[in-house]
């Protein structure tokens, strides 16, 4: 199997490579792709499984585009350069994959690495609020782990609020997926410039029209440490308007468009400047 990682070189990505040695599993094959601008971050990068891809483009989906494009094996794993996979992760993914193939896709639960729990992590007893807010994104069917909502919002799936460990899902989550080579998207999908928002959601419902069934494998675990953003008002606004109008092409797109995602997005909004307020 080959494992793509598009990156910019940033300081995390030598201990994701070096987790993907240590596990039961390692990939025959380990491509970094990345712009050519950028070679000299990775000069120290030197494994006997690791090669390196110089691209011309700048952003992740064309990136990993033309990793998935050059990757030597039929099964491919994208993975972003900051995760760090379990031990067994691919072990748990590759016996998922060969069990429903050969039109599947299978991803990981992502877990915290400050909680020690899933990063989709959902309270056990529901607070008003939240009720509100799930009723907001999805209307009566309110909380739906893996599901793509009616506002266009993807939930997450806890692992500890299902039963079982295979979940079949709406959508991936980018950061770390098992695919057949055959069923991957060999372009640059993503149609805005600069930061891809919401491309995992795009790409996943690519796979759904094109009947590839999408699973979550709980046994299997990879592991980040979520960002820690402090946006200023303007600052975030600008952020959500880019998160908006990804959103609303991918619902339009896919004939899945709903005017909850205009209250949502000024409900987020709202409560963002309460919190400011409140903290202050």
């Amino acid at each position: 199997m080959t494992v793509v990682i598009a990156t910019l070189g940033g300081p995390s990505l030598i201990g994701t490579i070096e987790a993907l040695l240590r596990g039961s599993i390692i990939p025959d094959e380990i491509l970094i792709c990345l712009p050519a601008t950028e070679g000299k971050k990775i000069e120290n990068i030197v494994f006997p499984n690791v090669k390196i891809l110089l691209t011309h483009c700048r952003g992740q989906v064309a990136q990993r585009a033309l990793g998935f494009s050059n990757a030597s094996h039929s099964i491919v794993m994208q993975l972003d350069d900051d995760l760090l996979v379990d031990v067994h992760c691919i072990h748990h993914l590759l016996k998922t994959l060969e069990a429903y193939g050969p039109n599947i896709s299978v991803a990981p639960a992502l877990m915290n690495t400050a909680t020690g729990k899933s990063i989709y992590k959902k309270r056990n007893k529901s607070t008003l609020f939240q009720k509100i807010c799930y009723w907001i994104m999805n209307g009566s069917d309110g909380y739906q782990p893996g599901k793509i909502c009616k506002s266009g919002l993807a939930i997450g799936v806890d692992p500890e609020n299902t039963n079982g460990t295979l979940f079949d899902v709406e959508w991936l989550a980018g950061g770390c997926a098992l695919h057949y080579k055959k069923n991957l998207l060999l372009t640059n999908f993503y149609p805005f410039e600069g930061k891809a928002f919401c491309e995992d959601l795009l790409h996943s419902c690519y796979f759904m029209q094109f009947k590839i069934k999408l699973m979550i494998d709980s046994s299997a675990q990879c592991w980040l440490e979520p960002a820690s953003l402090n946006y200023g008002p303007f600052e975030f606004l600008k952020q959500l308007y880019f998160d908006f109008r990804a959103r609303k092409y991918i619902m339009l797109l896919f004939s899945r468009f709903s005017f909850r995602i205009y209250i949502y997005y000024f409900a987020r909004y709202f409560y963002f400047l309460y919190q400011k307020i409140y903290s202050k």
